[in-house]
C-alpha cells in the first residue's frame, strides 16, 4: 500500500469544518503532511535554492540593451564645417562564451546548492513522517492508557468493597484494608494523570496537522510487525555512504572547495586578455551621429562576448568633408606577474579544501556509527516485540484459567476481573512494542538515506 501524498485529505478537512470526529488512519494523517507548516517551509527552502539556479542560468544568457543619443550644435574649420542636429540609434549585446567564465561556475555552484537543498528536504520529510508517525501512536497509547486505568480503578473499587467486607468480617486487619484503600486512592491518581496525557498527546498531534483537536476522532491504524532488510548490515552502510544527505552533502562542498580552488588557480595565471573590432562608415568630416559603426569584443578573462552598433536616423547638418570607412583591430593583454592577494586566495581555498576533505571523512565515519546504531536499535526493538507477544499469550492463559475456575466455582469473580486487566495491560505493552519496533525501522531506513514517503507503510499490512 503506498502512501497517497495527494488526497484523501478533503475527507480529513471536511470533517473538521463540519466538527465531525471521524476516524482518522495513519494513511489520511500522513497525506495530509504537506498541508502543514513544517512541510512547506521546507519546500519553500528548496524553491529558494531553485530560484537562485534559475538565476544563475539567466546570468548566461544573452543580455540586449538598447541606446539612443542626440546631438545639436555646430563648428567651422578650414576645410570642413557643420552645423545642425542628429539623433542615432544603438544597440548592444553581450553573452558569455567561454567555459572558464566565473558566471559558469557560479551555474555549478548553484546546481550543487539546489542538490543539497533537495537532501535537506528528503531530511526535514523523513523528520515530518517519524514525528507524525510517533506522534499518532502515542496518541494510541494514551488512549489505551486511560481505558486501561479507568479498568484499574474499577478493579481497586471491587476490591476494597472485598477488603471492606473481610475487615467487618474479622478476617482481615485493618492494615489490610487501608492498603486497599490506598490503592484505590493510587489507582484514581493515575486515571486523573492518564486523562490529562490523554489531552496533550491529541493536541500534540491536531497542532503538527493543523486541526482541532475534536476532529481527530478515534485512530484506526494499529501498528503490524516490521522486519529488518535482508541485506547484509555491512552492504547496508555501503549503500548510506552513497545516498544519505550528510555524506552527499559534505561530498557537494568538497566539489565547491576544489572549484574554488580551481577558480583561484584560474585567476592567478590566466591572463587579462581582451581583442576588439570596430567598423565606422561615415563622413569623415562628420562629428557623432553621422556616422554607422559596429563593434565587436572578446574579454579572454571573463569569457563574455559583446556586439554594438549605432546607426543613424536623422542628420540636418551640412558638412564639406568625404565619405570614408575605417575599422581597426585592438588586442590587449596583462600578465599577472607579482600578485600577492591572489596567491593568498589560492592559499585559503587549499585549507577550505582541507577542511572539506577532512569533513567528509568526518561524516562517513558518523554515517557508519549511525546505522550501527539504528541497525541495533531496530533489532533490540523487534526482540522485545517477542517478549510482549510471549507475556500476552501468558496473561490470556491466565485469564481463560480464571474463567474457568469461576464457572467451576473454585474461583471469583474478583479473580477474573484482574485477570482481565492483566490481560489488557499485556495488549497494550504488546502495541507500544510494536509502534517503537516500527519507529526504530523507520529511522533506520531513515539513516539509510531512504525517501520515507516512498515506502510501504508497515501499520497497514507487510513492509
Amino acid at each position: 500500500m503506498r502512501r497517497l501524498w495527494i488526497g484523501l485529505v478533503g475527507v480529513l478537512w471536511s470533517a473538521s469544518g463540519l466538527g465531525l470526529a471521524q476516524s482518522l488512519s495513519l494513511e489520511a494523517a500522513l497525506a495530509a503532511l504537506p498541508h502543514t507548516a513544517e512541510w512547506q517551509n521546507a519546500e519553500l527552502t528548496y524553491e529558494s535554492a531553485m530560484r537562485s539556479l534559475e538565476a544563475a542560468q539567466a546570468a548566461l544568457g544573452l543580455k540586449v540593451t538598447g541606446s539612443s543619443s542626440y546631438s545639436l550644435g555646430g563648428s567651422q574649420g578650414t576645410s570642413s564645417s557643420t552645423s545642425g542636429q542628429s539623433l542615432s540609434l544603438g544597440a548592444s549585446a553581450s553573452m558569455t562564451v567561454l567555459p572558464w567564465s566565473s558566471a559558469y561556475d557560479s551555474l555549478a555552484s548553484a546546481q550543487r546548492a539546489l542538490e543539497r537543498a533537495a537532501l535537506t528536504r528528503r531530511d526535514n520529510r523523513n523528520s515530518l513522517v517519524i514525528n507524525l508517525t510517533s506522534q499518532y501512536f502515542a496518541l494510541r497509547q494514551a488512549q489505551q492508557a486511560e481505558a486501561l486505568a479507568q479498568a484499574t480503578v474499577r478493579l481497586r473499587e471491587n476490591q476494597l468493597r472485598v477488603a471492606q467486607a473481610r475487615y467487618q468480617a474479622g478476617q482481615v486487619s485493618f492494615t489490610d484494608f487501608l492498603s486497599a484503600q490506598q490503592d484505590l486512592d493510587s489507582a484514581r491518581l493515575d486515571a486523573a494523570s492518564a486523562s490529562g496525557n490523554l489531552e496533550i498527546a491529541r493536541q500534540t498531534l491536531a497542532n503538527l496537522l493543523g486541526l482541532a483537536p475534536s476532529a481527530l476522532g478515534s485512530l484506526s491504524s494499529t501498528p503490524s510487525v516490521p522486519s529488518l532488510p535482508s541485506t547484509p548490515l555491512e552492504s547496508l552502510i555501503e549503500q548510506a555512504m552513497s545516498r544519505r544527505s550528510d555524506v552527499l552533502a559534505a561530498l557537494s562542498r568538497l566539489q565547491d572547495a576544489q572549484a574554488s580552488l580551481a577558480s583561484a588557480q584560474r585567476d592567478r595565471w590566466l591572463p587579462d586578455a581582451s581583442l576588439s573590432l570596430s567598423y565606422s562608415n561615415g563622413n569623415s568630416g562628420s562629428s557623432g551621429g553621422g556616422n554607422t559603426s559596429v563593434t565587436a569584443g572578446l574579454n579572454l578573462k571573463s569569457g563574455s562576448a559583446s556586439l554594438g552598433t549605432s546607426i543613424p536616423l536623422l542628420s540636418s547638418a551640412t558638412s564639406t568633408g568625404t565619405s570614408a570607412s575605417s575599422w581597426s583591430l585592438g588586442l590587449s593583454l596583462a600578465l599577472p606577474i607579482l600578485a600577492p592577494s591572489s596567491d593568498a586566495q589560492i592559499n585559503s581555498a587549499q585549507t577550505a579544501l582541507e577542511l572539506a576533505q577532512l569533513a567528509l571523512q568526518s561524516a562517513r565515519k558518523s554515517a557508519e556509527l549511525d546505522v550501527r546504531q539504528k541497525y541495533l536499535a531496530a533489532q533490540s526493538a523487534l526482540a522485545k516485540v517477542g517478549l510482549a507477544q510471549s507475556a500476552l499469550e501468558s496473561a490470556t492463559k491466565n485469564l481463560e484459567t480464571a474463567e474457568a475456575r469461576l464457572k467451576a466455582g473454585t474461583g471469583t469473580a474478583l479473580e477474573v476481573q484482574s485477570a482481565q486487566v492483566s490481560r489488557q495491560q499485556a495488549q497494550n505493552n504488546l502495541e507500544t512494542t510494536t509502534a517503537q519496533a516500527y519507529l526504530a525501522w523507520l529511522s533506520l531506513h531513515s539513516a539509510l538515506g531512504t525517501d520515507l514517503t516512498t515506502l510501504t507503510n508497515p501499520s497497514g499490512g507487510n513492509p
